[in-house]
């Protein structure tokens, strides 16, 4: 009995593991990124790119920085992607995994539909958003 017991335990372990690592592209409901993002000033982001916002091309959609900084604690440690590619700070990335601020970076999909999170060189996790999801976005 002792061993069904720990069998059905570590199953419902691996499958919460596997849950906290699933697809986070599926909430759409901004408000939730309230609990995890705090308003930046003066970051590594704001120093970077040159006459445009910084921002990054993923699967053929542009995301920009929105000034926030993610302040998540238990993230994936799988990766969705990484910046390959750069062009000039004054221009807006025309292919995936392109960025107007360098490449080498990480980033995961956010929690909130229409975000990514790029990791930068400090370390630190930046949010981006589509146009449209930046215009709204108030954690």
């Amino acid at each position: 009995m002792k061993k069904f017991i720990m069998l059905v335990f570590m199953l419902a372990v691996g499958m919460f593991i596997i849950v906290a690592c699933g697809d986070k592209t599926t909430k759409s409901d901004v408000s939730d990124a309230a609990v995890t993002d705090v308003p930046i000033d003066n970051t590594d982001m704001d120093k970077i790119g040159g006459d445009i916002c910084p921002c990054v091309m993923v699967n053929g959609v542009v995301y920009y920085d929105t000034g926030y900084k993610s302040t998540l604690d238990n993230r994936c440690e799988d990766m969705d992607g990484q910046i390959t590619s750069e062009c000039s700070g004054s221009e807006v990335p025309t292919e995936d995994n392109q960025s107007n601020f360098g490449k080498g970076y990480n980033y995961q999909y956010g929690f909130v539909e229409g975000t990514i999170e790029v990791q930068m060189t400090d370390g630190n996790w930046y949010v981006l958003a589509t146009e449209e999801v930046k215009a709204n976005y108030k954690p």
